[in-house]
């Protein structure tokens, strides 16, 4: 009877299974070598993509921070300049209508038998003094003033009895709205204070 040894063929496939065994650890070894690779380089790439992208990002940031401070510049300065605008259309029209009140009162005042001697003028009232020959040469100016489209009721502030050049006149002060047509009156601004020159005196 023929008798075979198996031992060594046993030990040749247990080292063949060992071999194997390697071989695969070694090859899944350089798998997950490579997956991780992959994994950090897609990892990278997005790492980088992310950071241009947030630069992009900050780069438009920072020129809308441009455009708004200009936008905040230009409505400052627009502000600005409707503030100078509105202030020069007021001056504008206190002015224009100090040209017309103190016209209606050369216009108004007989001279022949009154002379004024103070104007005070501001946005919302007249006050003038002067000397007139009696009180019906005053009543008749008020009457003329109130027919102004300019002025309001005037009021008697005070009439009294004075001595000039030996000769007993009248003195006055009235005190008398501003009613600019189709004008809204503004705030009183005190606009002039000039004296009134003397008109013909009476003999």
């Amino acid at each position: 009877m023929i008798r075979i040894n198996l031992l060594p063929i046993k030990e040749i496939k247990r080292k063949l299974r060992l071999r194997n065994e390697v071989i695969l650890f070694v090859a899944s070894f350089f798998g997950v070598l490579v997956v991780l690779a992959s994994i950090s380089l897609g990892m990278v790439q997005k790492t980088n993509a992310l950071s241009e992208e947030i630069k992009t990002l900050e780069d438009k940031r920072n020129s809308m921070e441009r455009i708004v401070k200009q936008i905040d510049k230009l409505q400052k300065d627009k502000k600005m300049l409707e503030t100078k605008l509105q202030a020069i259309d007021k001056l504008k029209s206190e002015s224009q209508l100090a040209v017309h009140v103190l016209d209606e009162i050369a216009n108004r005042t007989p001279t022949a038998s009154m002379w004024l001697t103070s104007l005070k003028l501001n946005s919302t009232s007249l006050q003038l003094s002067g000397v007139a020959l009696d009180n019906a040469t005053i009543a008749q100016y008020m009457r003329a003033l109130d027919a102004s489209d300019y002025f309001g009721p005037p009021e008697l502030a005070n009439a009294s009895q004075t001595v000039v050049a030996g000769q007993k006149l009248k003195s006055f002060a009235l005190t008398i709205p501003i009613t600019p047509p189709k004008t809204a009156a503004a705030a009183a601004t005190p606009v002039a204070t000039v004296p009134a020159k003397e008109g013909v005196k009476p003999q």
